[in-house]
């Protein structure tokens, strides 16, 4: 289309005026697709990804509308061969979303320093500099005025300084054509070569066959772009450390330096060779650096620190989309075998253990060693489910070894399991322990539970160490949290209560359970349950009108002094105290003696877990209490289990002679809430009904029940 309007223009069929008006309002109509798409786009995606592809239709939208000031030019009797630059106005308005858009991917794939990103931003600024000089000197008119040359050249400026904002949104990043990302580069590229050869041209005042033709990577530009609004973005870490990647530029800024140098002004050359000299000695600072730090020479993998920030950069660019895996293995008495049969043996072994696993199956992702006898490899692209298997092939490659010893592996899912690179080192670190703790092949981390593993006491640091972080987890205010689960009315909906649970934003990531358990294995069990009760009880407030707070103790908290202050000197209407030991209590007649105290001041007691230990239902029997609350392990797949319905059914039968309400626990299916409605379970709670949150909001089922309605017949209280 554009060759025949060119044609009919030089053949004097067409103005050339209306061919230049054609000729700009063909890629506008291009960007109104891309806008649609774009949009289309913003709809199916969410988080970051939906607001760039918002801006990106944002700036294809302007681009669009921008024909309007560049026609009512051409309208006016303006020349084509030197445009006013109010009638490039419109264009240039797509710039800022552009730029607003690669500013929201453009995230550190790596942990750098000031330094390290002072270092980077001066050579990426550098080579825009000198780019910038080559293609000035390219493109200026010495027949124009200085102003008009200005002009001409600023939409050539700014799309280097966009293709510069794309290069840094994926510069340390893997790529296929499957990627937007891909396609927004070959669209600003078909961009920048259009507007330089456009200016070019028109200004030396070359024929309409040859200047209108260039018109055509306009056309080129907005179909690209249009088209990367069906791909997604994607930007996954595919190198390991910066060094490489500067090391590139650095070598590319001082090729660059030569025609810089020829085609400035002379007065300016010393410039350039200074800035030639600079990028020499950087480009030789950097091959050392990566020459000697980064690669362990026995292996060829990345030695621990290069693959910890490789790893840091791939937590980052992992999402819940597309999960990143990360596999840990190590060989069990590699260091007594190795002095048994010589340096040389052992080196033998993890040379040839280390060609066998950089030719298995995980490929896409990077090794490293973080040992003399562990090795760790991470990929993006991978869930829980392949995690287990790609670790079980590992651990059998490394069981293979050529010293016969036992091999131990564990995967690590990101960013599930963590959210950070010393997170997922920990993590990876306490699944081997727990691994070799449990004499298993391979163990999950899981979030910390480890595949069922008991491995509270097998951290590795010191106990000194681990008193320390706990007490720097007591000391902190922000790393223990409290959220609300709601308690509903199974029947109508309701909310009747909210169950207080306490969340710990600390180093390694672990489960609540597990930092209590660590807390109790170095005695600061007592100080770890009475802050969270501390702070649960200071959002009492909160807490709707008609609803009960219920908060978790143990038996020897309960008992302690520390957890009567934690629970203030008022009156406790509407706390419900929940018993959570699942060992045997030494001393009921003490528990309940404490207990009817907290009763005198309007408390209610519950039992937590019931049915998961053997304590459970002595603690029905000996402590009178107003709740009973089912444990989840009962609740899950109850519609399937014959033995379970017929236990619950019991339950819902003690409760009329108790005089206790039951509660059930883990809610995640309608075919259990359907089962624990039939069986006439009143009251529930779990992920299906509603989520813990950080604010004691009802859950969406129904209202919180009315200020003075009971949630609960008042049973009687043994004295």
């Amino acid at each position: 289309m554009v060759g025949t309007i060119v044609a009919l223009a030089q053949a004097g069929a067409m103005p050339v005026r209306l061919t230049a008006a054609i000729g700009v309002m063909l890629p506008s109509l291009l960007a109104a697709i891309g806008v649609v798409a774009a949009r289309r786009a913003a709809g199916r995606t969410a988080g970051v990804e939906a607001i760039v592809w918002r801006l990106f239709g944002h700036g294809l939208l302007a681009w669009a509308l921008g024909c309007l000031p560049y026609v009512a030019f051409l309208a006016t009797g303006g020349d084509i061969a030197s445009p006013a630059a109010w009638s490039q106005i419109g264009f240039l308005a797509a710039y800022p979303f552009w730029y607003r858009a690669l500013w929201l991917l453009r995230q550190p794939a790596l942990a750098e320093t000031r330094r390290e990103r002072l270092d980077g931003w001066a050579i990426e600024l550098s080579i825009l500099g000198l780019m910038a000089v080559i293609v000035v000197g390219t493109l200026w008119e010495g027949s124009l005025p200085a102003a008009q040359n200005v002009a001409l050249l600023i939409p050539v400026a700014l799309d280097l300084l966009l293709i510069a904002a794309l290069y840094n949104a994926m510069r340390r990043s893997s790529f296929t054509r499957r990627s937007a990302l891909v396609w927004f580069s070959m669209s600003f590229s078909a961009l920048a070569l259009t507007d330089a050869a456009v200016t070019y041209l028109v200004t030396r005042g070359f024929s309409i066959a040859i200047a209108g033709s260039a018109y055509g990577g306009y056309l080129l530009a907005m179909a690209l772009m249009a088209l990367a609004a069906r791909r997604p973005i994607r930007v996954t870490e595919a190198r390991a450390v910066m060094g490489p990647t500067k090391t590139l530029l650095a070598a590319i800024g001082l090729a660059l330096s030569g025609p810089a140098g020829v085609l400035i002004v002379p007065a300016a050359r010393p410039v350039i060779w200074a800035l030639a000299v600079l990028l020499l000695w950087r480009l030789r600072v950097l091959l050392r650096e990566h020459d000697s730090s980064e690669t362990d020479p026995l292996s060829g993998f990345l030695e621990h620190k290069a693959f910890t920030r490789h790893v840091g950069g791939v937590v980052q660019a992992a999402d819940s989309g597309r999960r990143a895996l990360l596999v840990a293995v190590d060989l069990d008495g590699f260091a007594r075998w190795n002095a048994q049969h010589g340096y040389g043996a052992g080196d033998g072994l993890l040379a040839d253990l280390a060609g066998r696993l950089e030719a298995s199956e995980l490929t896409g992702g990077v090794w490293g060693r973080l040992g003399a006898d562990r090795f760790a490899w991470i990929g993006i692209g991978h869930d829980a489910e392949s995690g287990r298997r790609l670790a079980e092939m590992v651990q059998a490659i490394a069981a293979g070894n050529s010293g016969g010893l036992t091999a131990r592996a564990t995967f690590v899912v990101l960013p599930d399991d963590a959210e950070n690179a010393v997170n997922a080192m920990a993590a990876a670190e306490e699944g081997l322990g727990a691994a070799k703790a449990g004499r298993r092949r391979v163990v999950a981390f899981d979030r910390g539970h480890l595949d069922g593993v008991d491995f509270a006491a097998g951290y590795t640091a010191s106990l000194a160490q681990r008193r320390d972080s706990i007490i720097e987890l007591l000391a902190a205010p922000e790393t223990i949290t409290t959220v609300f689960q709601p308690i509903v009315a199974l029947d109508d909906g309701r909310t009747v209560g909210f169950e207080s649970l306490s969340r710990f934003r600390a180093e390694p990531q672990r489960p609540p359970d597990r930092w209590i358990a660590e807390a109790h294995a170095v005695g600061l069990g007592l100080e770890i349950e009475v802050e969270c009760v501390r702070r649960a009880m200071r959002l009492r407030g909160t807490i709707p009108a008609g609803a009960y707070l219920s908060v978790n103790m143990s038996p020897d908290a309960i008992l302690a002094p520390e957890m009567d202050a934690a629970l203030g000197d008022g009156d406790l209407d509407g706390v419900v105290i929940e018993i959570t030991e699942h060992e045997a209590v030494g001393d009921y007649a003490r528990l309940s003696s404490r207990l009817a105290d907290y009763r005198g001041r309007g408390a209610l007691v519950a039992i937590d877990d019931a049915g998961a230990g053997h304590a459970s239902m002595r603690h029905v029997t000996q402590l009178a209490p107003d709740y009973i609350k089912i444990d989840r392990s009962l609740i899950h797949d109850i519609h399937m289990d014959h033995a379970k319905r017929a236990l619950v059914r019991s339950m819902v039968t003690l409760e009329k002679d108790l005089g206790a309400e039951i509660v059930a626990e883990g809610i995640e299916s309608d075919d259990e809430l359907a089962t624990l409605r039939e069986l006439g379970v009143p009251y529930g709670q779990g992920f299906l009904l509603a989520r813990p949150a950080a604010e004691a909001v009802p859950a969406a089922g129904g209202p919180v029940a009315a200020a003075g309605e009971p949630v609960a017949p008042a049973p009687a209280v043994a004295g």
